[in-house]
Parts: structure tokens; sequence; C-alpha cells
């Protein structure tokens, strides 16, 4: 039951209605909050309102008037409902601030939509973690690309005034939700790739630029696209400020995951600098050895780390046939000298994959089928003879560099 006139709702609403008749949207940024500290506080205030109609029956516009009082009612009961019901408020206003921008001209409300869309993707995180239930992610994916596709629907010739302004940002947190849950469809992922061609523009923040290449190249290492995953990264490693240590780092293990897939292995100068030699260092020095077995064991006694970051398995499955490649070359180094080092015999190449994974087990027609896919792939250059069960490599180049060797999942 309302307790009487409440000074705070009052102010808000006033507030509200100057900063839109104005067309102020960082005024109005200032005055929708949505941090949870805030948001708390001034729920407290608001405890007492049942019906904010009376406050908010002073806003010309009737779009307007529904995202003001159903801001006001969220912040009210966002203290005291359960996280769910919290998050389903949430999304209400963020759709009726959807509704607001495509009848509005320009990008002014482009300030209001940022700290919105950020504090859906939180309360979509904060309700997982209560109920360990993938809808609120799904329900956020769904509003945040009904804004985007609102945001890239405009046609305003001016970059810098379209609403396509906020496009690389909704579509940064989209692939954020898609890479945090498989409830998020593929779907809503790629309609973020329709905003790619628009990244390198200066009419973006740097900050958007990056983050955007950041997630998108997250986005395509999931998928096994690792050229595209490599360059998207590289561009996110390479522009973000280098006062921004943990997000340069963060970056970095993707980046050395893709680079490794491709062969290229980080510096130890850069480990050190990032502090990410004790774990790295040793899958390099694995990777480089041929020693299949310390890789993967060194993957496995870091599991937690590597899948907290969602590269545990892209490591663990993309690495082997490198790594083996690896093993071999390393066998014909140390066979150089002699004419086995470019005819090898089957029982030569067996020992070779035995010793670099630990499998005594390992029989002929496990090894013909690693290199018969060492060979395919190009990994290799060389010809199997199954009869006199012999290994004949390339005279010129047996061991092409990995990075050379086509492109991985073209897109």
């Amino acid at each position: 039951m309302d307790t009487g006139y409440n000074g705070v709702a009052n102010a808000i609403v006033n507030s509200a209605q100057e900063g839109f008749m104005f067309n102020d949207g960082q005024a109005l940024a200032r005055l929708f909050v949505f941090d949870s500290q805030t948001v708390g506080i001034l729920g407290s205030k608001l405890a007492g309102i049942d019906d904010f109609s009376p406050y908010t029956v002073l806003i010309t516009d009737p779009i307007f008037e529904q995202f003001t009082t159903k801001y006001l009612s969220y912040v009210r009961d966002s203290p005291v409902v359960r996280p769910e019901e919290s998050h389903g408020n949430l999304c209400r206003v963020a759709e009726l601030l959807t509704a607001l921008m495509t009848a509005s001209q320009g990008n002014w409300l482009i300030p209001v939509l940022r700290p919105l869309a950020l504090a859906l993707c939180r309360s979509a995180q904060a309700t997982h973690r209560a109920t360990r239930e993938p809808a609120a992610f799904a329900q956020t994916a769904s509003v945040l690309l009904r804004i985007l596709i609102d945001l890239l629907s405009d046609n305003t010739a001016s970059l810098e005034q379209s609403k396509k302004q906020g496009s690389l940002f909704i579509a940064g947190l989209l692939l954020r939700i898609s890479l945090r849950t498989s409830a998020a469809p593929g779907a809503y992922a790629s309609k973020t790739l329709e905003v790619k061609g628009l990244s390198g523009s200066r009419a973006f923040s740097a900050k958007d630029r990056v983050s955007y290449n950041y997630w998108l190249g997250r986005y395509y290492l999931v998928c096994y696209y690792v050229d595209h995953a490599r360059t998207h990264l590289q561009y996110a490693f390479d522009h973000c400020p280098a006062w921004h240590h943990h997000n340069k780092r963060a970056i970095l293990r993707h980046l050395i995951a893709a680079n490794m897939i491709r062969g290229l292995l980080p510096t130890q100068e850069l480990l050190s600098r990032y502090g990410m030699e004790p774990v790295y260092s040793q899958l390099c020095l694995h990777f480089r050895k041929g020693n299949l077995v310390g890789f993967q064991q060194t993957l496995i006694d870091n599991m937690e780390f590597f899948r907290s970051q969602g590269n545990y398995l892209i490591l663990l499955e993309r690495t082997e046939i490198l790594v083996y490649r690896n093993a071999l070359w390393r066998a014909t180094r140390v066979l150089a000298n002699s004419e086995r080092g470019k005819t090898m015999s089957y029982r030569d190449v067996l020992t070779t994959f035995r010793v670099a994974s630990q499998n005594l087990d390992m029989d002929f027609f496990e090894m013909e089928s690693i290199m018969a896919s060492l060979i395919s792939q190009k990994f290799v250059l060389g010809y199997m003879f199954h009869h006199q069960k012999v290994l004949n490599l390339s005279k010129k180049m047996p061991f092409p560099p990995i990075t050379s060797v086509g492109m991985l999942h073209k897109a």
C-alpha cells in the first residue's frame, strides 16, 4: 500500500520527462542506472509504492511512460524478488527500450542501451548461478537479438548518426552469451557476423572494436574456424591498450590456443611478460618436442583452468595430430645421417609414435591410421607402402610449415 508522496519517484519521473523532451541520452543514462548497488539503494526508497501511474502520468510519450513505469517497478522489486523474476522484469525493461528506440529518430538513446544490455548479461549470469538453469541466457540472447536487428535496420547514411553505433557493442554481448551456454542457438550468434564489416570503422570506439573482435575470435575458435579466430584475436590483442594488462592476458590465452593449432608458439619473453610461463611453457615444450603424453598430461593437470576458458577440448583434440607430426620430424632429424632419414620402416615410425604417446599397445594399423591422417592433411609429404611396410618421405620438404598447410575451415 502506498505510504504517500514519494520524492524520489517524483524526481526520477520529472528528470526523465525533461531528458526525453530534449533527446538527452546522456542525462537519461545517468538517471536510469542498472548497477546492483545503486538499484538496491533506490529500491529501498521506492519500496512503499504500489502503483507508479500517478507519477508517470505526466510523461507525454506512451512508450516512454511504459518504459519508465517498468523501470521503477524493476528497481522497487529487485531487492526482494527471486533472481529469475528480477531478470524477467529487466528483460521487459529492455524490450520497452527497444520499442522506444524503434519509434525514435537518431541514436541518442544508445547511452541508455549500453548499461542496460550489460546489466542484462550480468543478471543472466546471476540467475544461472542461482537456478542452474540456462533459461535466463536464452531469454537474454533473444532480447539482444531483437535489439541488434533493430539497430542494423537503421538506414541513416552517416554511421556516426546511425543507431548502428550500438551494434558492435550488442553483437559482442550476443557472442558472449552464445559462448556461455548452448541455450543460445547458433542463429543468434550468426546474426552478429553481419556486423563484421563495420568492426574496422573508426566511427566505433576502440573499446567496442577490441571487445567485438575478441568475442568473435573466441566464437570462431569454438567453431574451429582457426585462421579467422587468429585474425580477430590478434586484432584484439594488438589494439588493446598496454595498460590493460589483465585484458591482454585474457586475449592471449585464446590467441595462444589458436596459434598453437597452426603450429605457432609464443616466445618465452611474451609468456613471462604476462605471467603465463608455468603452464604454457610446458605445453609449448612438449608440443615442440613431440611429447604427446607430456602435452596431454599438462592439459589434464590443469583441466579446470583450460575448461574455464573453453579451450580444453580444442587443445586436446586439435593438437594431437600435430604433436605426432613433430615427433616424426624429430625422429627424421636423428636419422638424417643415414638413408633411413628419408625412407623409414614402419617399425621406426611405430617406435616413434609409441614413445611420443607412451602407448606401448599401439599396433601397425593404428600407426598407419595416424600416418594416413598426416599425409592426407599434408602435414607430412610422402607415401606409405603397406606391403613393404615403408614410409617414403619427400626429398624436398617432407615437413612443410604447419601454417602453410591450407586454411583450416574456411568461413
